[in-house]
Formats: structure tokens, C-alpha cells, sequence
């Protein structure tokens, strides 16, 4: 573990934290946990966005724990219940850790970023190909987004800044012929990753959802395994309506991970556990703040220590 990137991982999720503690502030002291206690720590892990079947779990494991208490230790302790938590918390989270940026037999990797406007695609597009060009590889990085010039320009700076090559259409150009002439770069060039970024659409739309789906046919052409991760990007601050955004792009074209952005500073940092008990879905990073280190591979042991504010 990174002490500066688990600093910044705590302090990001100091006001997450604070409200998950708040559920155990009442029982700390006490000779053991009655129902009421119980049920208190239960509604209010829920309404620190934990969600109701991990809260529920979580408090059968404090209702069935033996705390050790001794003559020296008579009553329960914050540490205590802290600890058990965090166990749970991680057999929860531990499954959803997954490498990104692993050695793959067949390349190019193809990386599809798909979200909501506003949810950090562009910003994470290029996050990702500065973490990828770090282990020297050769990145393509497509502009899909072809009704915002500021996404492309934007873009075409992360490319311009990691090396990456870049592949753009012209305005309002049909971003399924843009991944694909990306595509064709990425073999001609023998790239190691093609990273896509598409328009932020709502999940309500269909329309645009189909999109979507023809972006991955026409890159199925080229590459039937294409796109190899089909990864949402969601907005840490959104709290429960992410499970909504995970639904529909996981329905319309079938993901295969998340990485959950704008956690510094959020109060709903907790969603992660509630997305990764429903979804079992990889959660591939999370970020913490605009610098390019400031998303980083995710940790169930650092996640659930620093939204239980331990060290």
C-alpha cells in the first residue's frame, strides 16, 4: 500500500467516514449489543448509502460476534466493533478487486469508457493511459464523444501529454466509425491498448444507449473479443442513483467493471460497498481528486479502512 495514495484515499473519504461512524457512536462502552443498539447501527450503515443487504450482513456479524472482554477491557471499544467491520466489509469487497493494467496474450486491449454526462470519462480516459504508458506501452486513445469539441480537445491534451496516439472524427461524425477507424490505427500501429471514450449519455435514453451497442458491433468486425472491458464510470457523489447507471449500461451492452471517480470530498463514498455486494461487478480504480495519481487500483483493505477512518 502507497502511504500517499492511501493519505489521500482517508482524506477523500473523511466525510464518508464520519457518517459511518456515526452508526457506532452509541454502543461504543457498552457491556454488549442489544437489538435496539443493532438496529440502530443498521439504519444508520443504510443511510450512509452502504446499502440495506450488506448493512444487514454486517450487523448479523456484530449481533453473533464474541467480543473478548476482559477484566482489563470490560466494556466494548470503538476498535472492536471497527475491526469486525472492516472483516466483513472487505469479504464483501475483495471479490470486485481486479488488476486493469494486466499482461494480456492477445492485443490490442480494447477499453471502452461508457457513463453518464458528467460522471469524469474523458478525465479518467486519460488518467488511464498515463497509468498504462508508465509500464511503457503503446496506447491509442479515440475521441468518440463527437458532439463536444471541449471533450475531444480535451482528450487530444491527455493524449498530447502521455504520448499517446490520437484518433478524432469530424463534429458530429458517427463515433461507431471513429472507434473503428481507432481500431484500425491501433493494429497498424501495433498499440498495446486502444482506449475509447464515449459521449455521456443518460441511461434513460435509448437512442443514445443504442449507440452504444453499435460502437462495440462495429469494433466486434475488427476484433471479435473487441471491446475487452466495457467499464462504466460513475460519480462517487451520486450516492444510490449509481445502482440505476450500473443497471441499464450493464443491460445494453453488458459490463464487465467500474471505476467510481469524484470521491474526494463525497459523503456517499459508502455506495461502493452497496454496488459491489448487488453487481459483483470488478471495481478497477477509484479516484480521488483531477491529478493524474489521484486514481489509483482499487483496495478492499484500503478502501474499508479509510471509510472507517483506521489507520
Amino acid at each position: 500500500m502507497s502511504f500517499n495514495w492511501f493519505k489521500k484515499l482517508k482524506t477523500g473519504l473523511s466525510k464518508s467516514a464520519q457518517k459511518v461512524e456515526k452508526a457506532f457512536t452509541s454502543v461504543i462502552g457498552k457491556r454488549r449489543l442489544d437489538e435496539n443498539s443493532l438496529n440502530e447501527i443498521e439504519d444508520q450503515l443504510i443511510s450512509s448509502d452502504l446499502g440495506v443487504n450488506a448493512s444487514i450482513m454486517i450487523v448479523n456479524k456484530l449481533r453473533n460476534h464474541n467480543f473478548e472482554l476482559t477484566s482489563k477491557n470490560k466494556e466494548i471499544s470503538k476498535k472492536m466493533i471497527l475491526n469486525v467491520v472492516k472483516d466483513e466489509l472487505n469479504k464483501i469487497l475483495v471479490p470486485s478487486e481486479k488488476k486493469l493494467f494486466e499482461d494480456f496474450n492477445e492485443l490490442p486491449r480494447v477499453i471502452l469508457l461508457a457513463g453518464v454526462n458528467g460522471s469524469g470519462k474523458t478525465t479518467t480516459a486519460g488518467k488511464i493511459a498515463a497509468k498504462i504508458k508508465e509500464n511503457n506501452k503503446k496506447v491509442v486513445i479515440a475521441a468518440c464523444d463527437t458532439f463536444r469539441a471541449a471533450a475531444v480537445e480535451q482528450l487530444e491534451q491527455w493524449a498530447s501529454r502521455t504520448g499517446s496516439l490520437f484518433v478524432k472524427g469530424s463534429e458530429n461524425a458517427d463515433s461507431a466509425s471513429v472507434a473503428y477507424k481507432a481500431l484500425e490505427v491501433c493494429i497498424k500501429e501495433k498499440a498495446d491498448y486502444l482506449i475509447v471514450d464515449t459521449a455521456g449519455r443518460l441511461q434513460n435514453k435509448s437512442d443514445l444507449m443504442d449507440e452504444l451497442s453499435k460502437i462495440c458491433r462495429v469494433l466486434e468486425k475488427l476484433n471479435s473479443k473487441a471491446p475487452h472491458d466495457k467499464i462504466v464510470v460513475l460519480d462517487g457523489t451520486v450516492g444510490q442513483n449509481a445502482h440505476s447507471q450500473v443497471k441499464h449500461f450493464n443491460e445494453q451492452i453488458g459490463l464487465t467493471g467500474m471505476i467510481i471517480t469524484k470521491l474526494d470530498g463525497s459523503a456517499k463514498g459508502g455506495v461502493i460497498v452497496s454496488l459491489a455486494e448487488k453487481y459483483k461487478l470488478p471495481i478497477f480504480a477509484i479516484g480521488v481528486g483531477e491529478k493524474v495519481n489521484d486514481l489509483d487500483m482499487f483496495k478492499a483493505e484500503d478502501y474499508s479502512k479509510a471509510l472507517l477512518n483506521l489507520q
